[in-house]
């Protein structure tokens, strides 16, 4: 069906339509004819019940479901009719309905505008490439050796020392009163730490084992307990025991440990998994300069997209801040995101196109893979992280859309042309953050 008043600009349309009285008479009657196949009434056969009785007592409750049926069904043909994809739903309005007249309404809405093919050979990126030097492997294996340290209890007679490991009893007052929380038997409290308040480690460094020690601390201001808040306390400290870190040689025993050959084995594995890192790093560079090129892309974005990025951009921006706003602070934030959300619109789009031309379609096993990686990022949780994502559709799309993003991209890249520039890890590093 063809409007009767048809105003388009750009991406943005204004329809005015008017359905035949006889079109609307047929759909309802339609309607009531396979409502009453199954109607029970009193006094008559399930599905026997006369068209007149149906109409006198049902009619009305199918009048708003036929007309928003029938404005649908017109502008769902009128978009595949002109090939396009309204942005948003459609804002539409009824302008008259009255029996035996033809029902009139209107319709706004901008469409997902047409984007032109881009040509990726003009695009230009730089590659960072680093090598892993002997110094970064050397650290890298001294980290491995640091993470897999032992605390032996010393038999010999010194003093503790940063590093050490003390086995501790201790009660905590404040004015002479103990305090919830406090107390403690048998403590482990690495020296050094920062574990404890701010000077109760210092104040063991230097000790020995038997040791009764009354440690003085002032609770910071900002303490999370307010009644212990910016207060004076007395720790009274008994150390039982000194445990000092040992840390494995670094040699091929280690290696062995590590199920490599011996530790020029470890070190070559070592070199590969810094590199691949390395690697990792620099596509991820290259995805955001690429992206920031297709945002330089002229496509006109629609309104209705981006007030709805902004709107999701801002309750993000309350979940992370809780202070009250007034409306003039809340319009102002959303005034600063707008930029933002045309820029995050556009390079959606772009993507979904790319994505549409060249056929990238997301597996399942993809997704299980995706969610089994972030549940491994937190194995404690590992089984709560899956439930979330099996009971929460939107959140298994959101996994989704990093999927899609994430092939488009590799697509991008393996169009567009590189150049390569040797930088140090650190280099790379700097330039990621």
């Amino acid at each position: 069906m063809q409007p009767v008043k048809e105003k388009i600009k750009g991406i943005k349309y204004e329809l005015s339509f008017e359905i035949p009285a006889s079109d609307f008479e047929e759909k309802l009657n339609a309607q009531l004819a396979e409502f009453a196949k199954t109607h029970e009434e009193k006094g008559f056969r399930k599905g026997h019940v006369p068209m007149d009785v149906i109409k006198s007592k049902y009619e009305g409750h199918f009048i708003g479901d036929v007309i928003n049926s029938m404005i649908n069904e017109t502008l769902v043909s009128y978009c595949e009719e002109k090939k396009v994809s309204p942005a948003t739903s459609p804002d539409v309005k009824v302008d008259s309905f009255v029996r035996n007249e033809p029902l009139k309404f209107s319709a706004e809405f901008e469409i997902i505008p047409e984007i032109k093919d881009i040509d990726f050979s003009k695009i230009t990126v730089e590659k960072k490439v680093a090598k892993a030097t002997d110094k970064e492997i050397d650290e890298a294996i001294k980290n491995i050796a640091n993470s897999r340290h032992t605390f032996e209890e010393i038999t010999e007679d010194r003093k503790t020392k940063k590093g050490d490991v003390v086995d501790i009893n201790f009660v905590g007052s404040v004015d002479g009163v103990e305090f919830e929380g406090g107390k403690a038997d048998n403590y482990p409290l690495e020296l050094g730490s920062g574990a404890f308040i701010p000077g109760f480690e210092d104040q063991l460094v230097g000790k020995s084992k038997g040791d009764d020690v009354d440690v003085n601390v002032e609770f910071p201001k900002d303490y999370g307990h307010e009644k212990l808040a910016g207060k004076k306390a007395l720790f009274k400290v008994k150390i039982n025991a000194i445990k000092e870190k040992k840390v494995p040689a670094i040699d091929d025993k280690f290696a062995v440990d590590l199920k490599r050959k011996d530790l020029a084995d470890l070190k070559s594995y070592v070199k590969e998994l810094l590199e691949q890192n390395y690697e990792t790093s620099s596509k991820n560079l290259m995805k955001d300069e690429v992206l920031d090129k297709l945002a330089d892309e002229k496509v006109e974005v629609p309104e209705s997209l981006v007030n709805q990025e902004v709107e999701f951009m801002f309750a993000q921006f309350k979940q992370m801040n809780r202070e009250p706003m007034d409306e003039k602070a809340e319009a102002k934030k959303k005034d600063e995101l707008k930029k933002q959300a045309v820029s995050r619109v556009k390079l959606g789009l772009i993507l979904a196109d790319i994505g549409k031309k060249e056929q990238v379609k997301i597996e399942q096993n993809e997704v299980q893979q995706a969610i089994m990686q972030e549940a491994m990022k937190y194995p404690s949780q590992a089984q709560q992280i899956f439930e979330y994502y099996t009971k929460n559709p939107q959140a298994t799309e959101g996994i989704k859309a990093g999927i899609f993003e994430d092939k488009v991209l590799g697509i991008v890249l393996s169009k567009v042309k590189t150049k390569e520039k040797e930088v140090s890890a650190s280099e790379l590093t700097k330039v990621q953050k």
